[in-house]
């Protein structure tokens, strides 16, 4: 047999390389510590309407950062309600910052390009303000900051809601408002009462809010308005001071009638005393 016509036998595969194990990543940072990093950022005036009453309150934004998450909270605080014609402050939960109730809150973690909506205990309104269309700008104003940075983060699944008020109709009403938002949804039973929301990716969210519910009370209206108060309130004390005038001519000269009448009937009695003493014979 000629070797030359022999070929080679072919080359023996190389062992293939073990695929590296993925990276373990850091856990979450606890969102309490991001609120602690946080500070605020902007505040809002807000104008809400229940049953006809108004009620104003101040939305404020706050926010923070460090190597590893993002953070974003939007908190309400009641300010005053309308009775009657006067202004009450409001008292109570409502009319102070909190940081479990009335708050909306993101935690971003970037390690697993993921974001949590929180508290952990759920968003919770008080009662004073509950129903009134501030958890569809709520999610609005998170969903807005979200999607503007972090538009192909993950949302995970997070705690649904407490309805805003007892029954079936309020849960429907929690779970339409939260579809509305684009949010997916897993239960843990079939009446749909606990469970969490969640999405693949941030930028398919959807923001908006009731705004015949909710108003936003701009800068340069407020001062408007105040100008104009300040305008109809030295409109009034200019009033009020030309009334004072008028009413100080006017008891001057009473009093100058008074003064005259009384000299008026002094002489008039003497007149009438003399003409009798005289026609007494008198004198």
């Amino acid at each position: 047999m000629n070797s030359r016509n022999l070929k080679p036998p072919p080359p023996k595969p190389e062992p293939l390389a073990s695929e590296a194990p993925a990276p373990i990543l850091p856990a979450p940072e606890d969102e309490n510590h991001l609120a602690n990093r946080s500070s605020p950022q902007a505040e809002k005036l807000l104008a809400l309407v229940d049953n006809g009453i108004p009620i104003y309150l101040f939305c404020r934004a706050s926010s923070g950062h460090s190597f590893q998450s993002d953070f974003f909270r939007i908190q309400f605080m009641t300010y005053a309600r309308a009775e009657g014609n006067k202004w009450q402050p409001m008292h109570g939960e409502a009319s102070e910052w909190m940081n479990t109730r009335n708050c909306l809150q993101i935690s971003v973690d970037h390690p697993s390009r993921s974001v949590r909506f929180g508290p952990k205990s759920g968003f919770n309104l008080s009662a004073e303000i509950a129903g009134l269309g501030l958890s569809g700008y709520a999610y609005s104003q998170a969903i807005d900051w979200l999607k503007h940075r972090y538009p192909d983060y993950t949302v995970l699944p997070s705690v649904m809601p407490p309805a805003e008020h007892e029954g079936e109709d309020a849960r429907a009403k929690r779970n339409s408002r939260l579809a509305a938002h684009g949010f997916d949804f897993e239960w843990d039973d079939s009446s749909q009462v606990h469970g969490r929301y969640y999405k693949a990716k941030a930028k398919q969210l959807i923001s908006g809010w009731e705004t015949d519910k909710v108003t936003e009370v701009s800068l340069s209206a407020l001062l408007s308005t105040l100008s104009q108060q300040d305008e109809e309130r030295a409109n009034l004390e200019q009033q009020l001071h030309s009334l004072q005038s008028q009413e100080r001519s006017l008891e001057t000269l009473l009093q100058k009638e008074k003064q005259t009448n009384l000299i008026l009937t002094g002489t008039t009695c003497f007149v009438l005393i003399f003409s009798l003493l005289g026609a007494l014979g008198f004198y």
